[in-house]
């Protein structure tokens, strides 16, 4: 009985030593797993910034391309809506495919390096705006260009010839009135010249006004335009180096921020 009793007690310390054990084993196993799993999740997440930024990278770079692009537009026509208006398609496409480019950022984020890519996008295409309307501005003023040469210069001429004809005739009736007290007989059509010279002398003073207001007006308008334009250019300059600093930064970091 006395050994039974024994065999008993070993048996059941025998049990709470392989329990004991047996949660040790498990806790071990779990500390393990999480460990394990900690470091899955730390690799993850480093995969996913490395994922992350060469993505990025391959938006910012495809970005700056269609900048590039766009500069080389500008640079190559001068000032946009000095030259013919076709050269504006390819910036605006170029413009076009800025803008799209830009959404791609927005995606990928941060804000800052978005926000920045679509104001430059944006003021591309406002480049794109201004000289269209220096462009419509400079043909409307054409039809008024084209009639100094028609109308104005022939104008201006007759009135020259019209006033060479009356100082030829006075000539004449000078001569004739020497040593004469009656009256000339080219008289009549020498007051007649004079009249005609100065109703062709008032007409064409009259086009000459028109056409130099006209060109005033032409002139005042397409300043205010031209310095619109380089007000936008000046201020996308400010924002294309905070946007190249945003983006600096951001690819710098070691674990990019998220959008």
């Amino acid at each position: 009985m006395k050994e039974l009793a024994l065999a008993l007690v070993a048996a059941v310390f025998g049990l709470v030593g392989t329990v004991v054990g047996a949660r040790a084993a498990k806790k071990g196993a779990l500390i393990s797993a999480q460990v394990t799993l900690q470091q899955v999740r730390d690799q993850a997440d480093v995969d996913q910034a490395h994922w992350l930024r060469q993505q990025r990278l391959q938006a910012y770079e495809s970005y700056l391309a269609a900048w590039d692009e766009c500069l080389r537009i500008v640079n190559s026509v001068g000032l946009p809506g000095d030259s013919e208006s076709s050269r504006l398609n390819p910036l605006k496409e170029a413009a076009d495919r800025m803008t799209e480019r830009a959404r791609r950022i927005e995606i990928l984020g941060p804000a800052e390096v978005a926000s920045a890519a679509e104001e430059l996008a944006d003021s591309m295409r406002r480049d794109v705006d201004i000289a269209t309307k220096l462009l419509k501005l400079t043909e409307e003023y054409i039809p008024t260009n084209d009639r100094i040469t028609t109308d104005t210069a022939p104008a201006m001429t007759a009135a020259r010839e019209a006033l060479d004809e009356v100082a030829r005739q006075a000539q004449e009736i000078t001569a004739e009135v020497n040593g004469s007290t009656g009256v000339p007989q080219g008289a009549a059509a020498f007051f007649a010249s004079i009249d005609r010279a100065q109703e062709l002398a008032n007409a064409a003073i009259s086009r000459a006004y028109e056409d130099t207001d006209g060109f005033s007006e032409f002139l005042d308008q397409a300043t205010a335009i031209v310095n619109e334009l380089k007000h936008n250019q000046d201020a996308r300059e400010r924002t294309r180096e905070r946007f190249t600093a945003a983006a600096r930064h951001t690819l710098a970091s070691v674990t990019p921020p998220t959008p």
